[in-house]
């Protein structure tokens, strides 16, 4: 008889080494204990296990995966990998808003900075790194450090940028009154197109293309500064990146930045 959903899930917490090596390819008990370096009794009782459990089956003296055995074994390594991702970035990830829609594809191998005490901004530098070989960024902004502005004109100056950004109502209004906003003057400069969104943002999400590579990143901030940086180029984060960033585009309306 199968085991219950809770007996599955038992069995696969103890036995997935087993059924991973089965799963790459049929094997005899002998070659399991090799294989394994486990004594004979403990493959015996994995065998048993995951025989009851109908993810394994026997072929003659060679036992092999099931069709549910696979798909069991491909599910419980999906949440391994979720939970470590989870388990490597909470430091980071709860600094974010509790309904912040976050995808573990971005926090799996993320690279995370988080800012010091003394030095919040210190968790800039390595997204600041990448906006200095960016050819093309994208992003939400809920909030606005008062470098931003002449940081990124400086950039656009040289004419190999292009920047998009979505951004709250009252960082619109909050733009003009920074002293660094005149410096360089956005409304001088070529290549960045600003949106005001219709709702409230969750986080200041971004993607930066580089001629090397695209990253995604989020920048979390406590008490008006910076708490860290997470930043990721795996494609899966890339593209989950930018499928969020689409959904806040399409409801926002293009502003003029020379009316602010």
């Amino acid at each position: 008889m199968p085991a219950s959903d809770a007996g599955i899930r038992r069995v696969l917490e103890r036995r997935s080494p087993v059924l991973a090596t089965l799963q790459a390819s049929p094997a005899r008990k002998p070659e399991l204990v090799a294989e394994l370096e486990s004594s004979r009794s403990t493959v015996d009782r994995a065998i048993g296990e995951l025989t009851e459990a109908g993810l394994v089956e026997t072929d003659g003296s060679e036992y092999m995966v099931t069709t549910a055995g696979r798909l069991a074994l491909r599910e419980h390594s999906e949440y391994e990998r979720a939970t470590d991702a989870v388990s490597s970035t909470t430091t980071f990830v709860n600094h974010l808003p509790r309904d912040a829609p976050v995808n573990t594809s971005l926090l799996e191998g993320a690279s995370i900075t988080m800012g010091a005490d003394h030095a919040p901004d210190q968790a800039l530098k390595p997204s600041n790194e990448l906006f200095e070989r960016a050819t093309r960024m994208r992003g939400l902004a809920p909030v606005v450090l008062s470098f931003y502005p002449s940081l990124i004109a400086e950039r656009l100056n040289e004419g190999d940028l292009t920047v998009e950004v979505v951004t709250e109502p009252d960082v619109l209004e909050a733009l003009p009154t920074l002293p660094e906003f005149g410096t360089e003057s956005l409304s001088e400069v070529d290549g960045l197109e600003l949106y005001e969104s219709g709702e409230e943002l969750p986080y200041a999400l971004w993607i930066m293309d580089t001629p090397e590579s695209s990253y995604a990143g989020i920048t979390a901030y406590k008490h008006g500064g910076v708490a860290g940086v997470l930043i990721n180029e795996a494609q899966e984060a890339v593209q989950w990146a930018e499928d969020q960033y689409t959904q806040h585009l399409e409801g926002a309306a293009q502003v003029s930045i020379s009316e602010l």
